[in-house]
C-alpha cells in the first residue's frame, strides 16, 4: 500500500515536473520567436516603393529607400524590431501610466508625469509643427505599426511577461519622446526647494563655499572675441540669478540654480570638441562627441545609416523617433552637449492663480485605481502638496512650475529633420532656429574645413523679481564660427565669458573634464583620430592630481591605512580597470566627504552626500581648510588631522569587501558600469536576465566619465558616456562610434549586450557608407521591404 501511495506521488511529481518543463520549452520557445525576421522579404502597408534595411555584424541597420517618406517608415520598421518595448514603456511612463503595468510601484511616477501635463503638451506641439516634418513622423509611425500590428509579429519578451500588447504609435508619441529627453537634463526648479533649505542651515557664507564655484582658471569655452563682444567692463550677469540680486553679492555668488555645484555625481552632462584642420594631421576638421546620460539596457541610442537620393547620414537616434540626432550627413558633422540653462521656477502661489483643474483615473494594477486632480496655473502646473514634499511659504497654498518644455509651439523635433539636409554653416544655423528644450552646446564641421559652435534654445529673460518678460534673441545665444584658436571645446563647462551680456545659469559643472580636454587637445600641435580617441577615453583624474599631494601628507595609524598611502605616493591618478590605486582613492574619497561636512550638514548630509569635487579641493588643496573642524567636538581639528583616520577607515571598508592582499584589488572588479532595464532591473531573477554589467574605468572627474554614487555601499557605476563618436571629416567613413550595450533591445538576441566589453575598453567600430545595393559587403543581412499588395 505505501510503496502504492508512492509511485502515486512521484508519478504526480513527475507529471508537475513535466508540464513545467514543457511550459518553459513553450515560453522559451515563444521568447526566440519574437526576434525580428531581419532577411528575405517584408510586404507592409503604409510604404511606397521598395526599400532595405541591411544589417551589419554589429546589427547596425543601413536603411536604402527612394523617398523620405521611406527612409522614416524603414527607420520605423527598423526601431520597431529592435526597440518596441523601450518605445513603449518610454511613452508610458511619460503619460503616466506605468501603474496599469507594474501596479502600486508606478504610482508614484505616474503621479509625477500627469502632473506635469506633458502629454497633452506633446499633442499641441504636433499641430504646431511644419508640414514635412509632420509628415516624417507620420511616416515613422506608420513602420512601427506596420511592424507591431503584422499577424506574424510575436512581441518582444517585455510584453508578453506583463502580458499586454503595445498600442498603435503616434507622432504625439515621437515628439513626446523628445520631450522625455528635455526633461532628463532639465532639474534645477526641481531642487530649488532643498537648495533653500540648505541656506536656512548653514547661512550664506557657508552655502557658498560648500556649493563651489566656477573656478577662475578653468576654462570657458567661448572668448569675448568669438562672441564678437569688445566690451570688457561689462558685468557678469552670467553668474548671478536676477531674481536672487538683492540678496545675492555678484562679485562671489552661491550657485543657487539646483545646489549640485560645478563638479557633482549623477549630473547628465556630455563632452565634444571640434578641431579645425591647422590642428589636424589631415588639415581636415575632427569632432569628438560622448553624451553623459543615465546607462540603461538597452542602450539610449539607436546606431543607424539612412541612404535616400539626397545623400547619407550616419549617427544615432533616439528609438522612438525618426532622425538622427547625433552625427554626420555627406558635408557636415555634429554633437551635443548639455548646456544647463536656469529655465525652470517654483512660485509660490494662492488658490486663485489656478487657472484649470481637471480629474484624472489612473489606473493600478492589482490594486484599486487612483483619482488624480490635475491643476496648473498660466505659467504651469501647480505641484500638489500631498504629492510633491516641498516647503510652502507661509500665505502660499501650493508652488506652480514654469519652464519650456510645455511651449505650445515647441519646433525641437523638426530640429533633426532639419539638420539631416544641412549642407553648411548657414544651413547648419537654419536648422537649429526652432530649437526650444533642452539647451545644447553644439559643435559644428565642414568637410570643406569650417567649424563652429551654437548653443540654441529658449532661455527666459528675467527683471528683477525674477519675472519672466522675453528670451534671448537667437542671434544673441553663445556661438562663433572658425574661432582664432583653432578649436572650441566644451564638457558642461562655462561656455560664455565673465563679460557675456545674459544670464543662462549660474551652476555651471564639469570642471574637471574641460581642464582634462584643453589639456590633451593643447598638448600637441597636431591630432590624428588616434589621439582624439585616446582623449575621448582618458582616464586621468584632473581632481585627484590637484589634491592628492596634499592628502600624501596624511599619517595613517593602522598598517593597512600605511600600505594603502604608499601605494599611493607612486600613482599617476589613472582611474584604470586593472589597479588597486583607484579603489583606495574612492574609498577614501567618500570617507573625507562625510569627515568634513557631516557634522555641519547633519540630517541634512544624506540627501547631500555626493562627490563634491571642487569643493573637497577647495578644503585639501585651498582656503577653505577650516571645514576639517567637527563642530561638534570642543577642539578644532585640521585637516591633517582627519585624513589618516579617513584613510584608515577607508581600507578596513575595503578589506571587508575585497579581502585583506590588495594586490588582488582591482577597480574593475569593484566599478562595473550597471545597464539598468526599466522596470525588470527592480525585479528579483528578473535582474539577472535583462540588466548589463560590465567593468569600466574613470570616475565622475574623468573625460571617459563614470560615475557612482557616495550614499551607496558599493561602486557600481549608473552614468556615463551613453554614446561616443570621433568624425573625421577628411574622411567621413573613416568615423568611428560605440554605443553603450547593442543594437537589440530583446535580450534574446546576441546584439543585446554585443558592443558593451567593447565600450567599457574604450573600443569603436565604424559604419563605413561607400558602398549601395549593388556592392553590398560580405556578412550583411538583407531585408527586403515591399509596399504590401
Amino acid at each position: 500500500m505505501i510503496k502504492t501511495v508512492s509511485k502515486v506521488i512521484l508519478a504526480g511529481f513527475a507529471a508537475i515536473l513535466g508540464l513545467i518543463v514543457i511550459l518553459a520549452i513553450i515560453f522559451t520557445t515563444r521568447l526566440y520567436a519574437s526576434l525580428p525576421q531581419t532577411q528575405g522579404t517584408l510586404r507592409l502597408d503604409g510604404l511606397n516603393a521598395q526599400a532595405h534595411i541591411i544589417r551589419d555584424p554589429h546589427g547596425v541597420p543601413h536603411i536604402f529607400a527612394s523617398s523620405d517618406h521611406d527612409a522614416f517608415f524603414a527607420m520605423g520598421v527598423a526601431h520597431a524590431q529592435d526597440r518596441l518595448w523601450q518605445m513603449e514603456i518610454t511613452r508610458r511612463a511619460m503619460r503616466g501610466r506605468v501603474a496599469e503595468l507594474i501596479g502600486q510601484p508606478g504610482v508614484e511616477t505616474d503621479v509625477f508625469f500627469r502632473t506635469m501635463g506633458l502629454a497633452d503638451a506633446a499633442h499641441s506641439a504636433v499641430e504646431a509643427l511644419p508640414a514635412d516634418v509632420q509628415d516624417a513622423l507620420d511616416a515613422y509611425a506608420q513602420g512601427v505599426n506596420s511592424v507591431a500590428q503584422s499577424p506574424a509579429f510575436m512581441n518582444p519578451p517585455e510584453f508578453q511577461i506583463l502580458m499586454i500588447d503595445p498600442e498603435p504609435w503616434t507622432p504625439a508619441d515621437t515628439v513626446l519622446i523628445y520631450k522625455a529627453i528635455a526633461l532628463d537634463l532639465f532639474g534645477n526648479a526641481f531642487s530649488e526647494p532643498r537648495t533653500a533649505e540648505l541656506l536656512d542651515h548653514l547661512g550664506e557664507a557657508r552655502l557658498r563655499e560648500f556649493l563651489g564655484r566656477y573656478p577662475d582658471d578653468a576654462p570657458r569655452s567661448l572668448s569675448m572675441a568669438d562672441l564678437g563682444l569688445t566690451d570688457p567692463g561689462l558685468t557678469d550677469p552670467g553668474l548671478t540669478d536676477p531674481a536672487l540680486a538683492e540678496s545675492v553679492d555678484t562679485d562671489t555668488p552661491p550657485r543657487v540654480d539646483n545646489g549640485l555645484g560645478p563638479d557633482d555625481e549623477g549630473r547628465d552632462g556630455s563632452n565634444n570638441w571640434v578641431l579645425d584642420g591647422s590642428r589636424t594631421t589631415t588639415g581636415s576638421p575632427i569632432l569628438a562627441n560622448d553624451p553623459h546620460l543615465a546607462l540603461r539596457a538597452p542602450a539610449i541610442w539607436y546606431l543607424a545609416r539612412l541612404t535616400t537620393p539626397d545623400g547619407t547620414a550616419v549617427g544615432v537616434g533616439i528609438p522612438g523617433t525618426p532622425f538622427l540626432t547625433l552625427g554626420r550627413n555627406d558635408h557636415i558633422a555634429w554633437g551635443f552637449t548639455n548646456t544647463g540653462p536656469d529655465v525652470g521656477d517654483l512660485h509660490a502661489i494662492t488658490e486663485d492663480a489656478i487657472t484649470d483643474s481637471r480629474e484624472e483615473v489612473i489606473r493600478v494594477r492589482f490594486g484599486e485605481d487612483i483619482t488624480l486632480t490635475r491643476r496648473a496655473t498660466q505659467t504651469g502646473p501647480v505641484l500638489d502638496p500631498d504629492h510633491f514634499p516641498y516647503p510652502v511659504p507661509e500665505g502660499a497654498d501650493a508652488l506652480a512650475l514654469q519652464w519650456m518644455l510645455d511651449e505650445p509651439d515647441d519646433g525641437t523635433p523638426g530640429v533633426g529633420y532639419d539638420i539631416l539636409r544641412a549642407r553648411d554653416w548657414q544651413d547648419f544655423v537654419d536648422s537649429i532656429r526652432n530649437f526650444v528644450a533642452p539647451q545644447q552646446s553644439i559643435v559644428f564641421a565642414h568637410v570643406d574645413g569650417d567649424i563652429g559652435f551654437y548653443a540654441p534654445a529658449r532661455i527666459p529673460v528675467r527683471d528683477e523679481t525674477g519675472d519672466w518678460v522675453s528670451t534671448i534673441p537667437f542671434d544673441e545665444l553663445p556661438h562663433t564660427r572658425n574661432p582664432e584658436r583653432g578649436f572650441v571645446a566644451t564638457a558642461n563647462n562655462k561656455i560664455v565669458p565673465d563679460g557675456y551680456p545674459h544670464y543662462l545659469t549660474s551652476d555651471w559643472y564639469g570642471v574637471s573634464r574641460i581642464r582634462r580636454i584643453y589639456e590633451g587637445i593643447e598638448a600637441k600641435d597636431r591630432h590624428d583620430m588616434a589621439s582624439m580617441a585616446a582623449l575621448q577615453i582618458d582616464t586621468v583624474s584632473d581632481m585627484t592630481r590637484r589634491i592628492l599631494p596634499a592628502l600624501l601628507e596624511a599619517q595613517p595609524e593602522t598598517e593597512a591605512g600605511r600600505a594603502a598611502l604608499s601605494r599611493l605616493q607612486g600613482w599617476n591618478s589613472d582611474m584604470a580597470v586593472d589597479l588597486a590605486e583607484p579603489l583606495i582613492f574612492a574609498a577614501w574619497k567618500k570617507e573625507l566627504t562625510r569627515a568634513v561636512y557631516a557634522d555641519e550638514l547633519g540630517d541634512l548630509f544624506d540627501r547631500w552626500n555626493s562627490d563634491r569635487r571642487i569643493f573637497l579641493t577647495d578644503v585639501f588643496a585651498g582656503d577653505l581648510g577650516h571645514w576639517c573642524d567637527d563642530i561638534a567636538t570642543e577642539t578644532t581639528e585640521t585637516c591633517a588631522q582627519i585624513t589618516g583616520p579617513a584613510l584608515d577607515r577607508a581600507v578596513a571598508g575595503l578589506m571587508t569587501q575585497f579581502g585583506s592582499d590588495m594586490d588582488r584589488w582591482r577597480w574593475g572588479e569593484a566599478h562595473q558600469a550597471r545597464h539598468a532595464h526599466t522596470p525588470f532591473s527592480a525585479f528579483p531573477v528578473l535582474d539577472s536576465f535583462f540588466t548589463i554589467e560590465t567593468p569600466i574605468p574613470g570616475d565622475g572627474s574623468t573625460v571617459n566619465v563614470a560615475h557612482y554614487s557616495f550614499s551607496a555601499d558599493d561602486y557600481s557605476a549608473g552614468h556615463g558616456a551613453s554614446y561616443r563618436a570621433l568624425y573625421d571629416l577628411s574622411d567621413l567613413d573613416r568615423s568611428q562610434y560605440m554605443i553603450t550595450t547593442g543594437q537589440s533591445g530583446n535580450p534574446m538576441s546576441r546584439h543585446y549586450d554585443d558592443l558593451a566589453p567593447l565600450w567599457g575598453r574604450g573600443e569603436f567600430i565604424e559604419i563605413p557608407a561607400d558602398w549601395d545595393l549593388d556592392t553590398v559587403p560580405t556578412g550583411m543581412r538583407v531585408l527586403e521591404l515591399d509596399p504590401a499588395g
